[in-house]
């Protein structure tokens, strides 16, 4: 099987943040489904057209014990994707690629600092697995003679 190679010049990880976009003085509320430092995917039940410039507020969870609180980033960003999900209808779904444009205050930074924190967990996590995968194959080998 052949690898595919990652394009992106940056990090994304897959994770659910609280996330609110306003445009037009309309106001969606969703969950990213993954974000970098340049953008984010959420899905909504409303479409979004692309190149609509947005006014975007997220919120990052306390990842230390340093941060009491949660976290609200503001931004702006424009869609520069948007897929219906599900057929026309009542519960149609859209998927919307978000570029972010700007940060205000110090946003960008703590972006960056949550998404290099959460690839830190999984790093972590993934050295565990492969520690017990490892520890169950020298018991197997062990057992077996």
């Amino acid at each position: 099987m052949a690898q595919i190679k990652e394009r992106r010049r940056h990090h994304r990880i897959d994770v659910n943040l609280p996330i609110t976009v306003a445009y037009q003085q309309k106001i969606i509320s969703s969950n990213t489904k993954n974000i970098s430092i340049l953008g984010t995917y959420i899905e909504s039940n409303q479409e979004i057209t692309r190149g609509m410039s947005l006014d975007i507020c997220l919120t990052l969870p306390k990842e230390d014990l340093k941060r009491r609180k949660s976290k609200q980033i503001n931004c702006q960003g424009i869609v520069f994707r948007t897929q219906p999900l599900t057929s026309a209808g009542p519960k149609s779904r859209y998927g919307i690629g978000i570029f972010f444009r700007s940060f205000l205050k110090k946003g960008e930074k703590e972006l960056l600092r949550y998404i290099n924190y959460a690839l830190e967990q999984e790093r972590k996590i993934g050295k565990i697995i492969i520690k017990k995968r490892n520890k169950r194959k020298l018991l197997k080998q062990k057992g077996g003679k």
